[in-house]
């Protein structure tokens, strides 16, 4: 990924305050890069095969859906196997956020749980580290939320925890970027 293409993905997610809206315009960049692969992969200047590949990847196509695209990505060997099951997690998580009506801070414990499952994420001893912080801090400021200790680590958390976002969305887009091998 070029320098350019990574300060447009950090420019689109700096100011999301929320797991919610992170995730979900992670999962909009991710269909942006995979339908640019399907593109390089499968649209040639040939008119007959052009023709039947422009209705298959059309809006109303078969190919339309994220998650079908990764499928015969992944079926073709063109995308690595935990590239794939990482933006699956990105897919499921914003189904599940969708579908809740709770909005989520980026310093909780669903985003921990989240970042763990990811392959794209190398230092998972970082984030045992900052659980089992916020769980003692969680514990020991019950009392008085106004603290500022609170407010200081909680902060801290959510820069930690948005920077491992943008790390591994970073990561996956990378992966996206490959020139087609067929």
């Amino acid at each position: 990924m070029s320098p350019s293409q990574e300060q447009s993905v950090y420019e689109q997610l700096q100011d999301i305050p929320t797991l919610r809206g992170l995730v979900t315009a992670a999962v909009n960049i991710f269909d942006h890069d995979v339908d640019q692969l399907m593109q390089r992969v499968f649209r040639k200047t040939d008119f007959a095969v052009k023709s039947v590949v422009d209705s298959l990847l059309g809006s109303h196509g078969p190919l339309a859906e994220l998650n079908v695209r990764l499928k015969v990505l992944l079926g073709l060997g063109v995308l690595e196997t935990a590239t794939f099951h990482d933006i699956e997690h990105y897919l499921a998580l914003k189904v599940r956020l969708n579908n809740e009506s709770q909005e989520y801070a980026l310093s909780s414990a669903l985003t921990l749980e989240f970042l763990q499952q990811l392959h794209s994420v190398q230092d998972k001893a970082m984030l045992l580290k900052l659980e089992k912080e916020l769980q003692l801090t969680a514990s020991g400021v019950q009392d008085n939320k106004d603290s500022l200790l609170l407010q200081v680590k909680t902060l801290r958390s959510e820069k930690i925890l948005r920077s491992y976002l943008l790390l591994s969305i970073s990561t996956l887009c990378e992966q996206l970027q490959i020139e087609s091998p067929l």
